[in-house]
């Protein structure tokens, strides 16, 4: 053991892994506690775990790659028992040409490989993971037996007529089944990063989905028995009327998981075989993202940057819902977010928890609308005020006049795009001189899927394709393949796409004429700057970041340039 820490101790110093002086830390503490060098290196933090097991991979022959449980076949791995798995932290993955690939975080495992080719009676090949992902796996397995015995047990039970009627009253126990599985549902729905679960009632079954960077996958399927007992055990701790099942109801839920706290906003909804629930999920205390991170365009950055510089005045976003708006309105917050600056939030929900920054929550039914709160918010002495949307007149009104009087507004107003904010707020009532003085710029944004770095193929465009990108023919893009790091789907994650409209001398001029034309207010737009989004994406698909069926889906509707 020791020789073989030192000589990892060397190759890790060697290929810039760590430095001289946490090799020998690590070293000390693997020789004491009589671990692997490298398992030391990775629970010490010393070095990225990526890296580790990446050279980790180099020295032993065995290829390190990424595994997401999504990609488990609970079918493949009927013949190994999960205190297999658990016992040799090896997983098989798939057959290609009758070898079974298995992943395992420990490339000194041979004892399980050979276990494995006994049981299968095939060759093994080996992939190396992090001890991270394979935890995640192990859980995703253990989660996945845990919910079967559910169902099966809830199949098997005679459950209350209340249960079969589905009416539970509060005073009734809700079956531990319904209850664990409803824990589980939340607990997976995290770890696999979802934003959103989908409980959706069929005819004969009920279908649980995941919307995950943006898509909805299939998750599992419950009976209609265990769905009602589900149905009830979030109505209860979410403070729903249980026994209304007539109309829509929203509630909430706070759960800590794994030592992070998260809110779980629920949404039920009557439709044809019973109720369907959504539920939101917002890590309450995550890491806010910078503008930085935002921005892949380093321009897009700067006028952002410009934009919020400004120390008064209204700042609007826009886009449909999802398209991370208040994820950017965060960001600019951190930006703004200094020493003796007093910031005022209203918002519905509080998504992000922000130290140093003042956040206030509507309560419709106490009467604390947007509008209210931020007429009490003006006599608070805000420098800065985020108003979570602009929906009505009053909210308008109020927001203009606090961005004339001095404050830097922050809000998101409902548009196609970002250019007929002007023409939104005139409608809710706010004369056109008002706007000319108080908006500084309005930004409209969207969600792109970005390409799997490790799986995207080269396209050569054809004519009809290079003409819709306006880019030459022949020009060579990138589009989606599949493979195990992106879930095959041939996406990873997803990049906000802007188009950034500051309100310059020709918009200004333009609104003075009142009487002026979508076309002449576009017209204005570009000569102070003002590029559309569709360009915007069409420069992420010549850049390769994403595919020109991303662009296709995103900007069906987009006014032309």
């Amino acid at each position: 053991m020791s020789s073989i820490n030192q000589y990892l101790a060397n190759e890790f110093v060697h290929h810039n892994i760590i430095s001289q002086d946490d090799a020998a830390k690590a070293l000390d503490i693997a020789t004491k506690t009589k671990e692997e060098f490298y398992k030391t290196v990775v629970r010490i933090k010393a070095a990225d775990n990526e890296k580790v097991y990446s050279l980790l991979g180099s020295i032993s022959g065995i290829p390190y790659d990424t595994f997401s449980s999504v990609n488990l076949n609970y079918d493949l791995l009927s013949k190994v028992s999960t205190a297999f798995m658990n016992e040799h932290r090896l997983v098989p993955a798939r057959i290609e040409n009758n070898i079974l690939y298995a992943v395992v975080d420990d490339p000194f495992n041979i004892l399980g490989a050979t276990n494995l080719e006994a049981i299968y009676k095939m060759k093994v090949s080996l992939i190396l993971i992090t001890d991270s992902s394979m935890n995640s796996l192990l859980e995703a397995i253990s989660n996945k037996e845990k919910r079967d015995e559910m169902i099966e047990v809830q199949k098997n039970r005679n459950m209350p007529k209340s249960f079969k009627e589905g009416v539970v009253s509060l005073e009734e126990d809700i079956d531990a089944p319904a209850v664990a599985f409803a824990n589980t549902l939340l607990e997976e729905a995290v770890s696999v990063g979802a934003s959103d679960i989908h409980i959706e009632p069929q005819e004969d079954t009920v279908r649980v989905r995941y919307r995950i960077d943006g898509v909805l996958k299939d998750h599992c399927e419950v009976s209609n028995s265990l769905y009602t007992a589900l149905v009830a055990r979030y109505k209860i701790i979410s403070g729903l009327d249980i026994a209304e099942r007539r109309i829509p109801q929203d509630g909430k839920i706070t759960v800590k998981i794994k030592g992070v706290e998260y809110d779980f906003r629920i949404s039920t909804l009557p439709i044809l075989y019973g109720e369907k629930i959504v539920i939101r999920i917002y890590d309450v205390y995550g890491a806010v993202q910078t503008l930085k991170s935002l921005a892949l365009n380093k321009e897009d950055e700067k006028v952002m940057l410009h934009l919020i510089r400004n120390p008064n005045g209204i700042i609007l976003l826009t886009g449909p819902t999802g398209s991370g708006k208040t994820t950017t309105l965060y960001a600019m917050l951190r930006e703004l977010n200094k020493p003796g600056v007093n910031i005022q939030t209203v918002e519905d929900p509080v998504e992000n928890q922000i130290p140093g920054v003042n956040q206030l929550q509507t309560n419709v039914k106490t009467g604390l609308t947007f509008a209210s709160a931020l007429r009490s918010i003006l006599r608070q002495d805000p420098n800065i005020i985020m108003v979570g949307e602009i929906r009505d007149q009053e909210t308008a009104h109020i927001a203009v006049q606090a961005a004339i009087t001095g404050h830097l507004v922050l809000s998101t107003i409902h548009t196609n795009d970002a250019i007929t904010t002007v023409s939104r707020l005139i409608d809710m009532g706010v004369e056109p001189y008002l706007v000319s003085d108080s908006l500084n710029g309005a930004v409209s944004q969207r969600l792109v899927r970005v390409l799997c770095p490790k799986c995207k193929k080269a396209h050569i465009l054809n004519h009809d394709e290079a003409k819709m990108l306006g880019l030459k023919e022949n020009y060579v893009i990138y589009e989606p393949h599949g493979c195990s790091y992106c879930n095959n789907t041939g996406y990873k994650g997803r990049a906000a796409a802007f188009e950034i409209m500051l309100v310059g001398d020709n918009i200004k001029d333009c609104i003075s004429r009142k009487h002026y034309s979508g076309i002449e207010l576009r017209d204005a737009a570009k000569k102070d700057g003002f590029v559309p989004l569709k360009r915007k994406v069409a420069d992420m698909v010549a850049n390769g970041t994403t595919s020109i069926e991303e662009y296709s889906s995103l900007i069906v509707d987009e006014p032309d340039e």
